[in-house]
């Protein structure tokens, strides 16, 4: 499938050529993935099953105006091919002219990344369901290879090759207590171990739960917790159409009213966590963008568009993908200790930004979150919802980072398997309980 594949992207930038008219530019973006996946409930596979999809969106530009169309199925060959350009040409006339339309000129051709196939998939799903024990397992394991590209009758020949396997998983007790790991490429001789931790974790969350009274606490926030908090932030955080519309959580620390801790150091990183390095309109991405170095504002994101609109560079598709926090000091090993007595955060859901001239965020706890006490767990939190500044949870009351970076993948499988995901540490710092 792969090789078939290969030669029709590299074939396509000739064809396409064939396919214009004068004054006319054709691209197409490619989506191919072969995936195989079981879902789990009870520690059995209850669904598995293979997906084998082709995408190809086919865009129409006469340098003024673009009309395109999405094709699922058999990428197309010859008349077509031809039928469909005809079509798009028809309806191309009939398009006001666009003022921020941004189609690469300069035709480059990369190819990045590795097919990664769905390796010993069998055994890992077989590993898993045997290691949880009399636990109930729950979760979604996805394997196989990835493949996009960007070609256009310019000449452009964008490949980005990835995939791998993925594990997302859950341990649910009959009080509807439950802990959460997701992994990226788990090796199998690692699952016995994140089985037992998980069971261990579970069992902590049996114990009767306390309550907490409106106040600030300090708190540990595991990686995944943070990387929910930033996720929901940079949804228009370090775009530059918010920043400079004055409607970025982040407008503040853009403007240098506000920094965060010299300790913050955060990238766009493209490149480490296996994003596709081009934009649809063929442009060239860098391998990494530095957003905040040592607490203070860099770059912001342009997609092609807000490039035109903005007179900057390109940087981006305008949203991060891969944002990656540099690690600390703080040994996974002395995490409890450092708290103290406090909260130990493992994870956040129902995330929101609830004032975004200050960059506050509100969110529930509930899976995976403890009271500690002199340095030991003594208790789950029961739910409570979190409602803190980012200028002061990465800014005045962050003490320190974990010095372990946790590759956090993007598991969402809506349509198609996500690229991406975060590379972050844990964070020391205060938490406000609203109720």
């Amino acid at each position: 499938m792969m090789s078939t594949t290969d030669q029709y992207i590299h074939e396509l930038p000739g064809i396409l050529a064939t396919l214009v008219q004068t004054k006319e530019q054709l691209f197409a973006r490619i989506y191919v993935e072969k995936t195989q996946y079981a879902r789990l409930t009870q520690a059995r596979v209850n669904q598995s099953g293979a997906i084998h999809q082709s995408v190809m969106t086919l865009s129409l530009s006469n340098g003024e105006a673009m009309v395109s169309m999405t094709l699922e199925g058999e990428l197309p060959y010859g008349s077509d091919l031809k039928q469909l350009v005809t079509a798009l040409r028809d309806d191309l006339s009939h398009v006001p002219a666009d003022p921020w339309l941004n189609l690469s000129q300069d035709p480059q051709q990369t190819e990045t990344g590795a097919l990664c196939p769905a390796t010993n998939f069998e055994e890992l799903v077989t590993v898993l369901c045997g290691s949880a024990g009399h636990h109930d397992l729950v979760g979604l394991v996805l394997a196989g290879p990835q493949t996009l590209a960007v070609c256009s009758s310019l000449g452009h020949c964008l490949i980005h090759r990835g995939g791998g396997s993925s594990v997302d998983v859950s341990f649910f007790d009959p009080e509807y207590n439950a802990v959460k790991r997701v992994r990226s490429q788990p090796d199998i001789q690692d699952i016995s171990a994140l089985m037992d931790g998980m069971a261990r974790d579970l069992n902590a969350l049996q114990r009767p739960a306390v309550t907490l009274k409106p106040d600030t606490y300090r708190a540990w926030l595991s990686a995944e917790a943070l990387a929910e908090l930033l996720g929901t932030m940079s949804w228009s955080g370090f775009s530059i159409e918010a920043i400079q519309s004055g409607s970025s959580p982040l407008k503040q620390l853009y403007s240098g009213e506000k920094q965060l801790a010299g300790m913050v150091t955060l990238h766009e990183s493209r490149q480490a966590l296996g994003v596709p390095q081009f934009t649809d309109q063929g442009y060239l991405l860098p391998a990494e963008v530095p957003l905040i170095s040592a607490g203070t504002a860099q770059q912001s994101l342009a997609s092609p568009r807000a490039a035109r609109e903005f007179d900057v560079a390109i940087n981006s598709d305008g949203a991060p993908m891969a944002l990656h926090l540099h690690a600390g000091d703080l040994l996974d090993a002395d995490v409890l200790r450092q708290i103290g007595t406090g909260l130990y955060i493992g994870r956040l859901w129902y995330t929101n930004i609830s004032d975004p001239a200050s960059c506050r965020l509100t969110a529930m706890t509930r899976y995976d979150c403890y009271w500690v006490d002199q340095g030991e767990l003594t208790g789950p939190l029961a739910p409570v919802r979190v409602d803190s500044s980012l200028y002061q949870l990465l800014g005045s009351d962050l003490e320190a980072l974990g010095a372990t970076l946790h590759r956090i993948p993007e598991t969402h499988s809506y349509g198609s398997r996500s690229w991406g995901g975060t590379l972050l540490p844990g964070a020391m710092t205060t938490l406000k309980i609203t109720l």
